[in-house]
């Protein structure tokens, strides 16, 4: 019965989240006015609102927000849709490390 308990935990936890799963938890928590975009000043709340200060530093150091919009705007016009985060598959919430990291900070 352990045996089965750890086999589910481990299994639970290093199961990697999906692209809209991260997406929908990243829309909730950081479209504060309910637009379906995401602008910096949203994205500069979010950050201030749920990275622990410590997570900060090294968030700027490997590009911060400029690097999100850059991986996930694929207009470049400053603003975030769940839309283009869909299409800009290389490189925006491309690996399970984000997609984690994503949900993680977001509580969701």
């Amino acid at each position: 019965m352990l045996k089965l308990l750890l086999f589910t935990f481990l299994i639970q936890t290093s199961a990697c989240p999906t692209k809209k799963q991260a997406i929908v938890c990243f829309y909730s928590k950081c479209d504060l006015n309910n637009d379906g975009k995401i602008n910096r000043k949203e994205l500069e709340s979010a950050i201030d609102n749920y990275l622990p200060w410590y997570e900060r530093i090294p968030f700027h150091v490997f590009g911060g927000i400029d690097k999100i919009l850059e991986d996930c705007d694929a207009n470049k016009n400053g603003v975030l849709t769940a839309k283009e985060a869909y299409h800009m598959k290389q490189t925006c919430l491309d690996s399970c490390y984000k997609k984690k990291m994503t949900i993680s900070t977001f509580n969701c």
